[in-house]
C-alpha cells in the first residue's frame, strides 16, 4: 500500500473512530452531570465508563469540559468550540425553512473551499460510508474468487443530480431537511448514536444493510456512483478544482491497471475522470509506468 493511501486509510479510520467516540463522551458527559454513572452498574457500560473516567481525568481537570468539547459527526461536527458543517447539511437547513445562517455558512465554507481545490475529496478521504463501502466491495471481490458471479447493474449517473435537486425541491416545499434520510453519513451517524444511548438500531440500519447486500450482489458501488446526492454536490462543487488526477501520455502503455482500480468505474487511462473523481489516488498506486499523478 503506497504512503497516500495508508494516510488515506488512517484519515478515513480516524473519522469514523469520532463517530463513535463523540456519542460515547456525549453519553459520559450526561452520567457525569447528573451523577449518574451508578445507573450502569453491572453492565457492559460500567467498566467502559470507568476507564473512559479515568482517562478523562487525567487529561483534564474538567471532565465535563473535556467531553463538551467534541461533539456531532461528518453532518455538523464541533471540536474544541470550532463548528465544520457538511454543505449538504447547510443547503438542507437553508431550504427546509431554516433560511441562511451566516454562521452555519461559515462552518460549511471549509469544506466548500476544499472541495473547489481538491474535488470530490471528501468521499474518497472523509466520508464514514466510502470506507465501509470500500470494504463491503472486497467481500464483493470475494465472492469472485470463490466462482459466485455477482450481478453488476449500470444506472445512469445523473440520477444523483436528480435525487440532489428532488431532495432540494421537497425540502423547500416541506419545510424538512429531506436528503438527511437518504444520505447515508447521516443515517450511521444517528444509528450509532441510537445504540450507544439506548442499546438498539432503527430502519436506518435495516437501509444500510440493504444497501450493502445491493452493493455485493447486484451493483457494484452502486450508492456512491448513481445515487448520492451528496456526491452530486461535491462533484458540482468540485467540478473546476484545482487539483485532479493528470496522465503522460508519454508513459502510458494502455494496460488498463487504473481503470479497474478506480471504484467509481471512471477511465483515468483515457483521461474521463471529470467531477466524478474523488482524488483517492487508488487509480495512481495501481500505475506501474508512473504515468499518473
Amino acid at each position: 500500500m503506497s504512503k497516500v493511501q495508508i494516510l488515506r486509510r488512517t484519515v478515513q479510520v480516524t473519522v469514523l473512530s469520532f463517530m463513535i467516540v463523540a456519542p460515547l463522551l456525549g453519553l459520559y458527559d450526561i452520567l457525569i452531570e447528573n451523577y449518574r454513572i451508578h445507573n450502569v452498574a453491572g453492565t457492559f457500560w460500567q467498566d467502559l465508563f470507568y476507564r473512559v473516567d479515568d482517562l478523562v481525568r487525567k487529561i483534564s481537570d474538567d471532565p465535563m469540559g473535556f467531553a463538551d468539547m467534541f461533539k456531532g459527526s461528518t453532518w455538523s461536527v464541533t471540536i474544541a468550540g470550532y463548528n465544520v458543517t457538511d454543505p449538504l447539511a447547510f443547503v438542507g437547513v437553508t431550504l427546509g425553512g431554516g433560511g441562511f445562517y451566516l454562521a452555519l455558512f461559515l462552518s460549511a465554507l471549509p469544506l466548500i473551499v476544499l472541495t473547489v481545490l481538491l474535488g470530490r475529496v471528501f468521499c474518497g478521504w472523509i466520508c464514514p460510508m466510502h470506507l465501509l463501502f470500500e470494504l463491503n466491495g472486497k467481500l464483493r471481490r470475494v465472492l469472485g474468487l470463490i466462482g459466485v458471479r455477482p450481478f453488476n447493474i449500470s444506472f445512469n449517473r445523473y440520477i444523483k443530480y436528480l435525487m440532489l435537486l428532488t431532495g432540494g425541491v421537497l425540502s423547500l416545499a416541506l419545510g424538512v431537511q429531506v436528503m438527511t434520510f437518504i444520505y447515508p453519513p447521516a443515517i450511521l451517524n444517528r444509528e450509532l448514536i441510537h445504540l450507544i444511548y439506548f442499546g438498539s438500531v432503527g430502519i436506518g440500519a435495516t437501509l444500510l444493510l440493504l444497501l450493502f447486500f445491493i452493493e455485493i450482489s447486484l451493483s457494484e458501488r452502486t450508492w456512491c456512483r448513481y445515487f448520492c446526492p451528496g456526491g452530486a454536490l461535491w462533484s458540482l462543487m468540485g467540478a473546476c478544482r484545482v487539483v485532479s488526477v493528470v496522465r503522460d501520455p508519454g508513459l502510458c502503455d494502455d494496460c488498463g491497471d487504473c481503470d479497474r482500480a478506480c471504484e467509481f468505474g471512471l477511465s483515468p487511462m483515457k483521461d474521463r475522470t471529470g467531477m466524478e473523481c474523488d482524488n483517492c489516488g487508488k487509480c495512481i498506486a495501481a500505475c506501474s509506468g508512473g504515468s499518473l499523478s
